[in-house]
This record gives C-alpha cells, structure tokens and sequence, in this order.
C-alpha cells in the first residue's frame, strides 16, 4: 500500500480545494479526475474497506478478477502520481466555516472548499457460528458481483425481511437449488412473496442454524437446530446495511431512514451545498465500477464549482 503522503502529514495552514473521505473506488477515481483538473486535493482513508475480505472485483472493465486490495493500492498510486494528497487517518467531524469547511481527523484539523463523504457502509452479518472461516470463499452478500461465480451450485440465503425474497429469486437466473434460511427470526416478508418464492422452487426453513460445515473456505453444509444438515455450495446473506459513520448526519445531509443512502442530486451533491456524497452512499447499485462512475460525476461538477464566473459560459 502506498504510504500516507509519502511521508509527509496534511497541511493545516491552508486550504485544500477538496477533501475526501474515504479510499474506495468512488474516493479514488474522485481524487484522480480532480489531481488531473490541478486541483489541491487531501484524500482521507482508515484503511476499513467494505470488501476487505472479499477475494476479487467482478464486472469493472479490463480488472476482472483484480484483489480489491490491490485496486485500491492502484489508484493511490494513481492518485498520488495525479498530485493528490493521501493521508491513513479518521475523519472524526466535519464543520462549515464560512465558505468553507473545516474538517477534524486523527491527524489534525485542515480546511476545504469541497467535502466528497465516499466512506461507503458496511454490511450487518448474520449471528451463525463459525460463518467468517468461509468468508469470501463462498459466502457473499452481492448477487450482482457474485452471481455468476455459483452457477449452478446449491445456494443457501440467509436472512427474515422481504429483501431475501427479492435475493433469492433473483439468485434463481444462476441456479436451479436455492433455499432462504430465516435463521429463527420472525418472517417479515408477505404471504404473495412467500407464495412467489414456493412457485419458483424456493424452500425456505425457518430453524436457527447453529453450525455451517466444510472443508477450508468453502461451505458444504448449513446445520439446522433441528439437527437437519442442508448442503449448500455457497451463501449469500440480506440483513441489513449501515452507514459507516454518521458524519453526513452531523453535518445536516438529508439522509434515507429506510436505506444506508444519502440524498443526492444529479450530480452527487448533498443537500449542503459544497458536500458530495458518491459509491456506496449514493442511491443505486452498490458496485464498484458504479462507485467509480459516480467519483468521476462528482469531480467534474466539484472542478466546475470551482471555476472563476470569468471561465463559465
């Protein structure tokens, strides 16, 4: 991993003109387009990526396959090379001052014209024992990302509310074998979308699982109070996502009550002028070439914020 502004700390005397939180796909691909735009860019990272366990990107064009670690460790090298400023530290609070804001982290207090919140969420997991010794081998939470990869295998779904309808039947276009685990919680989905889940030869069990089973990362087995042994060749879970900090909330965003998502205009803005919110955050799907999109959205309308009149037409 490239270190920390090559070994220097950020810059409290003046002003950047963007700071961002976060060293995802959507912070980075950010960072890149506004280094290039000459702009004074900070990029803040704690180093707690959501796919942090995950083994590899799927769908972003010419990086098939890529380790997330190893994008990530790509575009700081890009970035830093685009004239950006990277610094491994947390972002602790964010504060309008006049036309600008100052923005505290674990390495001091610096001030910015423009705030890009690109910090992301993090998933809620399901309470099984022993679920993370196969995580990522064969459990995953984005069909999107990781449909494709069980083709064809025995697919369990973890989770009580009525996205796990929606997950598994969607999970229904790469195999033919799915079964939603409510894991002893109370069902929070209809009796149309249990009937809809029945109708595509989705069987559900409603017993807690105590136990999954298997040979190294790859599960074989989810075992049922009941004593029941289900075999599975890999998992997916929908229990619920949360924003990884609430800084958007102290700052006054609007946020989405029902949703991890932070409202956003057509091009990443909050609704505090001068703040954007992109990837993760940002309404629709959470995938990382998606994130990188919106990063490249955000930039463009950031630089052209900050254009003089006299450059405007």
């Amino acid at each position: 991993m490239a270190t920390a502004l090559r070994g220097l700390m950020p810059d409290s005397a003046s002003i950047y003109d963007c700071i961002i939180i976060g060293g995802g796909p959507a912070g980075l691909t950010c960072a890149i387009f506004l280094g290039r735009y000459r702009r004074r860019v900070l990029l803040c990272d704690n180093g707690k990526p959501r796919n942090y366990a995950s083994r590899a990107i799927h769908g972003f064009i010419g990086q098939h396959n890529i380790d997330p670690a190893e994008l990530r460790r790509r575009g700081r090298e890009e970035a830093i090379d685009a004239g950006v400023e990277v610094c491994d530290c947390t972002v602790s609070k964010i504060e309008r001052d006049g036309d600008a804001f100052c923005v505290t982290t674990s390495a001091g207090t610096m001030r910015t014209r423009r705030v890009v919140l690109a910090y992301g969420v993090r998933d809620l997991v399901p309470d099984i024992p022993h679920l993370t010794d196969f995580y990522p081998g064969s459990i995953y939470h984005c069909p999107d990302c990781d449909g494709y990869e069980v083709t064809g295998k025995r697919v369990g779904v973890i989770g009580h509310g009525k996205r796990v309808i929606g997950l598994a039947l969607k999970l229904r276009q790469w195999s033919d074998d799915i079964t939603i685990f409510v894991n002893g919680k109370p069902r929070e989905f209809t009796k149309e979308q249990t009937s809809k889940a029945l109708a595509e030869g989705i069987d559900i069990k409603d017993e807690p699982v105590i136990a999954l089973t298997g040979n190294g990362d790859q599960v074989a087995h989810a075992v049922l109070e009941t004593g029941e042994r289900v075999e599975v060749g890999a998992l997916f879970f929908s229990i619920g996502t949360l924003r990884s900090c609430t800084l958007a909330e102290d700052l006054g965003c609007q946020v989405f009550e029902d949703q991890p998502c932070i409202a956003v205009d057509d091009y990443k803005q909050t609704t505090i002028e001068g703040v954007y919110a992109i990837g993760d955050l940002a309404p629709g799907s959470q995938l990382a070439v998606t994130s990188a999109a919106d990063g490249a959205v955000a930039a463009i309308a950031i630089n052209k914020s900050l254009l003089p009149p006299s450059r405007l037409v």
